[in-house]
């Protein structure tokens, strides 16, 4: 699911002072905790369907799992 493109994300720190550049790759998950994805992925139907599909199966997951009190995963 994830490709070898790097998606750039800039962060502060010490009260927005300092700004530190972190690189992802696409497909993992970004800092703010969504699924980092590049601009050739998102320009790409079939690979946002893919994304896509694969965000409503862990959604899925997680549903089933507190229906059953174990929580997410």
């Amino acid at each position: 699911m994830t490709c070898e493109n790097k998606v750039s994300y800039y962060l502060s720190k010490n009260s927005g002072f300092i700004t530190r550049e972190y690189l992802v790759r696409c497909g993992l998950t970004d800092p703010y905790g969504m699924c980092a994805i590049c601009d050739e992925c998102l320009s790409n139907p079939r690979k946002m369907a893919e994304i896509q599909r694969h965000e409503d199966d862990i959604k899925a997951d997680n549903q089933a799992a507190a229906s059953a009190g174990w929580g997410e995963f």
